[in-house]
């Protein structure tokens, strides 16, 4: 497993590796602001952007509850969607871009991801049981990039490790 730093270091990497792409998409608007800063990221610290203030107290009070969410609302397989960059997730998933608001939910644990950063196949492959297949091979979840989005996220289908605050 890689250590924190190293991980840091993957993301910056990435960013660099998919620059034209993001330049190419966002034209003139800066995208940066919805990508991931490594230089936010505190180590066993993630951050869930939720719909609203009344989901948000919802998961807070009661925890995550996968069947209130459809599957084809969840790009990989339905989870709980994380970020290590807090403004990075408020940026790109509020609903009103040009007023973001922070409906985060901070969550502590220390989690194992399976690491599907340049393991696109590994995705397409188990579309269908992608949750099943990540828990039999004693993973958490899974961390993967999306460059349509905030870069680095994860996925946690093992939620219930969760220390939500």
């Amino acid at each position: 497993m890689k250590t924190f730093e190293e991980q840091k270091n993957e993301i910056k990497k990435l960013h660099k590796k998919y620059e034209e792409y993001l330049i190419k998409e966002y034209g003139s608007r800066d995208y940066s602001v919805n990508l991931s800063d490594p230089n936010n990221f505190v180590n066993g610290i993630y951050y869930h952007q939720s719909n609203s203030q009344k989901n948000k107290n919802k998961i807070l009070s009661k925890g995550f509850d996968k069947n209130k969410f459809q599957k084809s609302n969840c790009g990989v397989g339905v989870g709980l969607y994380l970020g290590r960059d807090k403004n990075a997730l408020v940026n790109f998933y509020s609903k009103n871009l040009d007023n973001p608001q922070d409906f985060t939910i901070k969550i502590k644990g220390d989690f194992s991801f399976l690491n599907l950063l340049d393991d696109q196949n590994f995705l397409r492959e188990n579309k269908n049981n992608l949750e099943e297949k990540v828990l039999s091979l004693g993973y958490d979840g899974i961390r993967y990039y999306d460059p349509d989005a905030t870069g680095e996220e994860f996925v946690l289908f093992n939620y219930k490790k969760a220390t939500f605050y």
